[in-house]
């Protein structure tokens, strides 16, 4: 009888403590990896008019996409690296990383293929599942202009191939 409620509680304990591989909770993959293609890119530029003779300047967004936008795409992988390519050609690669659940961080591993002169570490929002966008800051226009010490900046917009953005949940710059 001993040996029974011994081999008993033995066989429990071992039941208790032995974890299946469906039993661990898996991490919930980051929402930036797979591809993703550029479709929407809007820019800061000079804005020049003439009032009464006078000459107005401002900073104003412009729609600057292209219509090859879509061949400019990212790809991140589940190794936290990530590649940049415009139509099927790497232009450049690097690292990524989690801030949170929805916001992302990359740097290129060559500062050759970085988008600005001014930043080293690009930050990735999404507004839904498919959708999310790139802004970072670029260099002022040339010349003698009131905002030579202004932040200019470009966003770049991303979707996953295949799909529409979902639009209503985004505050484009220009319509």
């Amino acid at each position: 009888m001993i040996k029974k409620l011994l081999f008993l509680t033995l066989l429990t304990l071992s039941l208790f403590s032995c974890e299946s591989e469906d039993s661990k909770e898996q991490p919930i993959p980051a929402m930036v990896l797979g591809e993703w293609e550029t479709y929407k890119v809007e820019r800061q530029e000079l804005h020049l008019e003439s009032a009464n003779g006078e000459l107005i300047q401002s900073i104003k967004w412009y729609d600057q996409t292209s219509q090859f936008a879509t061949e400019s795409t990212l790809a991140f992988t589940e190794d936290n690296t990530f590649k940049n390519f415009y139509a099927n050609v790497t232009t450049g690669e690097g690292t990524w990383n989690t801030i949170d659940d929805k916001t992302f961080n990359f740097t290129f591993n060559n500062p050759l293929s970085n988008w600005s002169a001014l930043e080293d570490s690009y930050t990735v929002n999404f507004y839904c599942n498919n959708s999310m966008s790139i802004q970072y800051r670029i260099v002022p226009p040339a010349g003698n202009h009131n905002f030579q010490n202004t932040d200019w900046y470009i966003i770049q917009y991303y979707r996953t191939p295949g799909t529409s953005q979902c639009d209503d949940s985004i505050n484009y710059k220009v319509n």
